[in-house]
């Protein structure tokens, strides 16, 4: 799991030089403000002057700078420069700039945070803008935090009731399309039950709630996510070798093209696709590997909140033995990982990603390299591995399908 971002404490005293006006007031989400517990929202400290003159006070007491660094909510990752044009912190409501004038504009509203502008939808995005988490990365654990793989998402399902359902995930690799896995557009599955794919869920932690809160333990600190999205498909593009039901599920792989482009956030980011030489000649073998979702868990249910596991990558050979028990072949567009009791992804996970870090530079930059393809049932069986869609098999496949 990982944690919440750290926050930097503040730095009190440095020289700031006065703020540009700006034409839209930019919300990071609502939070409760300190001392006086009122409802506030988490944005830039520039857009909030009764924090702002404090900063800017030659000299600040002690109330006053403890009240400074108990109101920061995060920093704007996506800024360089001066630190002070990156610190988030949460302004009470009364205290924010009055609606019709100054930053909010006429009518008062709160914009959400466009990060980055969206790239044309058939370009990739550079590595650090793709791959990046805003977290400090702990190894292990089950249940992820707030922050953690912002290029997750969950594929909504119409049903013929007029409910809908969550029933299989994908990844965000650009501003405007999701990677997922072929069986999750076209399986007797879905003929058989009526379900049609209706859009794509961005920026999700937990589907029961919203927005997405979590109180930091020790400080108390409340953090809350933007409201996710939900974005409806414009296009689906299944792999044209992909032949649905097939005991092999080889080349189970899909792009799904959003009707709107998203911005980047520290919530909604893309993961980044393998296309360097390195990438594409690794098997991975023996490789510690990442896998999330919302899968079905122990007690048969999917989980409400987003899930992660840590599985290994076997020997390709080894894999194509033990499925071959059953009449199952695999070749090399595939890859297995996984094998331990009760870890394992499961009804739910299909289509999302297979993770891998890798070091650029002095960032942690994570590749997509797997999309989950199938597995034993029931899930988590001792032995036996999951089988995943190579993706460094498929990154030309993939590049030639994004249309501007």
């Amino acid at each position: 799991m990982k944690l919440i971002h750290s926050l930097l404490g503040f730095v009190i005293g440095i020289a700031v030089a006065a703020a540009a006006a700006t034409t839209a007031q930019f919300s990071y989400g609502s939070c409760e403000a300190k001392p006086s517990k009122e409802s506030g929202l988490c944005i830039h400290i520039r857009d909030c002057p009764y924090l702002y003159d404090i900063l800017n006070a030659s000299q600040a007491t002690p109330e006053q700078n403890k009240l400074l660094a108990d109101s920061q909510c995060g920093l704007d990752n996506t800024r360089q420069g001066v630190l002070v044009h990156r610190i988030l912190v949460c302004c009470p409501e009364s205290k924010r700039i009055s609606q019709g004038t100054g930053a909010q504009g006429a009518g008062g509203a709160v914009a959400t945070r466009a990060a980055n502008a969206p790239e044309a939808a058939n370009v990739l995005p550079s590595i650090g803008t793709c791959g990046v988490l805003f977290a400090d990365r702990i190894i292990g654990g089950v249940e992820t935090k707030l922050y953690e793989f912002p290029w997750m998402a969950l594929l909504k399902y119409k049903k013929p009731n007029d409910e809908y359902g969550f029933h299989c995930g994908g990844t965000l690799i650009n501003s405007r399309y999701v990677l997922t896995a072929g069986h999750c557009l076209a399986s007797s599955k879905l003929d058989k039950y009526g379900w049609q794919l209706h859009s794509v869920r961005l920026g999700e932690w937990d589907t029961t709630t919203a927005p997405d809160c979590v109180t930091e333990l020790g400080s108390g600190k409340r953090t809350c996510a933007p409201l996710h999205l939900d974005i409806e498909v414009e296009k689906r593009t299944i792999h044209e070798l992909y032949v649905p039901n097939s005991i092999d599920q080889m080349h189970d792989i899909a792009l799904l093209r959003l009707k709107t482009a998203v911005s980047y956030t520290d919530y909604v980011r893309p993961i980044c696709l393998p296309v360097g030489n390195s990438l594409r000649k690794n098997d991975f073998e023996d490789y510690a590997m990442d896998v999330a979702g919302w899968g079905v868990t122990e007690d048969g249910k999917p989980s409400a909140v987003k899930l992660k596991i840590t599985v290994d990558v076997w020997n390709l050979e080894r894999c194509q033995q033990k499925y071959r028990a059953y009449q199952m072949h695999l070749n090399s567009s595939q890859m297995c990982a996984g094998g331990k009791a009760n870890v394992d992804t499961c009804q739910g996970d299909s289509g999302g990603p297979l993770m891998v870090p890798t070091h650029e530079g002095n960032q942690e930059i994570f590749f997509v390299v797997g999309v989950t393809s199938y597995g034993p049932e029931p899930c988590g069986l001792l032995g036996w591995p999951g089988v995943y869609t190579r993706v460094t098999h498929f990154v030309d496949w993939i590049q030639q399908k994004l249309e501007p």
